[in-house]
């Protein structure tokens, strides 16, 4: 039985080997198909925002900011504790 099992791992080997020996040019990509162009659109306006509304965008904004220094905190912590 393990006779066999080396027999069928070996010519699962060289069947390996010889495919992998095997020119493979890999063909040129082939040039991107040309597109009909279109005028620029015009970008829709952005909706006004109310003093509250950018109040509220000002402090997520802020929120974030202080959640990424946290995550620079943490990693500097962590590089100081491998050191």
């Amino acid at each position: 039985m393990s006779r066999l099992l080396v027999i069928l791992l070996a010519a699962g080997l060289q069947a390996g080997v010889a495919s992998a020996a095997e020119d493979r040019t890999p063909e040129p990509p082939s040039p991107p198909a040309p597109r009909a162009t279109e005028p620029a659109r015009p970008r829709p306006e952005e909706p006004r925002l109310s003093p509250e509304d950018r109040e509220v965008v000002e402090n997520l904004e802020l929120l974030e900011s202080m959640e990424a220094a946290e995550n620079l905190d943490l990693l500097l912590e962590l590089s100081r504790e491998e050191d």
